[in-house]
């Protein structure tokens, strides 16, 4: 039974959330003072999510004014509307409600106090139905903000998960470990911040396909072993292709909320930071489940089938959030 863990882990990972694609995209919120107690209010639920999940969501001490407006795109279903806050929006209670359950989605809510002014974000998890709006002299850390959004996004991101789990299948050793993981870090920090930057841009539908096809990619090479190939002999290779458009995957989310101008540089930091860290804590879980069950080349064999399980497991979801996100 012990030698079960190792599944365990990449299973739990696989039944954690909805075998649907784009596990981690969010609910996004703005709340935008326009001045004199106005503000505008804009969220939105991700496309893969259907537009009868859309949440109502109202502020206390707030009443919506005019006409609101909803609409549909590549992007999500969108919902807006002007809420008139005769004492600010500042330290009022703003809740979410969902017309049935909540899909599983977390919230990204920004907040811009003042017209003009940086927005502050907040993280909320799925279970969160409701938050309080900082007032204006409890502006939060930029940095600390988007640190915490990068450790959430690489937590609640399976795919990229799964795929991190797949290199260290393949590398092994500590040391190769260490060279693959470093070679998946710089690549996809390149490409995070090109296209958070707006210096490249890709679609990012065709980014998450190939996402999901990474995966697919190392399930197969698990499921056939070790063998004489380039997969094996230099995973980083394979680690900094395939880096590269994770790190599209990653800037996603931050072209949703937007970055803070004025803090652009600190805030893309932070949150690459956060990428590492997350990927870091779940790097040593899974190796450690490796290292505590193969000390022999015995062991070792044992390890095989329960190791290709996993990876038909793996390669099956991936092969669905695949055709999901093409189609």
């Amino acid at each position: 039974m012990i030698r079960l863990l190792l599944a365990l882990v990449l299973a739990t990972l696989a039944v954690a959330s909805p075998a649907r694609a784009d596990d981690n995209r969010p609910l996004t919120l703005s709340l935008e003072h326009e001045g004199n107690g106005a503000y505008r209010a804009l969220w939105k639920v991700p496309a893969n999510v259907e537009a009868r999940h859309l949440p109502a969501i109202a502020a206390s001490g707030c009443t919506a004014q005019g006409n609101p407006r909803n609409w549909s795109d590549s992007m999500g279903h969108w919902h807006e509307e002007s809420w008139r806050c005769a004492d600010g929006l500042g330290g009022q209670q703003v809740a979410i409600t969902y017309p049935l359950a909540n899909p599983n989605l977390a919230a990204i809510v920004r907040y811009t106090a003042q017209p003009g002014a940086d927005p502050q974000t907040i993280l909320l998890q799925p279970q969160d139905t409701a938050f309080s709006v900082p007032r204006a002299e409890e502006g939060g850390s930029v940095f600390a903000d988007f640190l915490v959004l990068g450790v959430e996004h690489i937590l609640i991101g399976l795919d990229h998960l799964l795929f991190v789990a797949g290199l260290i299948l393949i590398a092994r050793t500590p040391r190769r470990i260490l060279t693959t993981i470093t070679g998946f870090t710089i690549a996809h920090s390149i490409t995070l911040a090109l296209a958070a930057l707006d210096v490249v841009q890709v679609p990012i539908k065709a980014v998450e396909v190939v996402i999901a096809l990474s995966i697919v990619f190392l399930a197969v090479e698990v499921v056939k072993g070790e063998r004489d190939t380039l997969v094996w002999r230099k995973p980083i290779l394979v680690a900094i292709a395939f880096g590269l458009l994770h790190g599209f995957g990653f800037a996603a989310v931050l072209q949703e909320i937007g970055l803070p101008q004025g803090s652009l540089v600190t805030a893309l930091l932070a949150f690459n930071l956060g990428i590492e860290l997350g990927q870091i804590a779940f790097a040593a879980v899974v190796f450690g489940a490796i290292a505590m069950f193969e000390g022999t080349a015995e062991q070792r064999r044992r390890m095989m089938p329960v190791e290709r399980m996993a990876g038909y497991g793996v390669g099956v979801l991936a092969s669905t959030w695949m055709f999901q996100r093409l189609f």
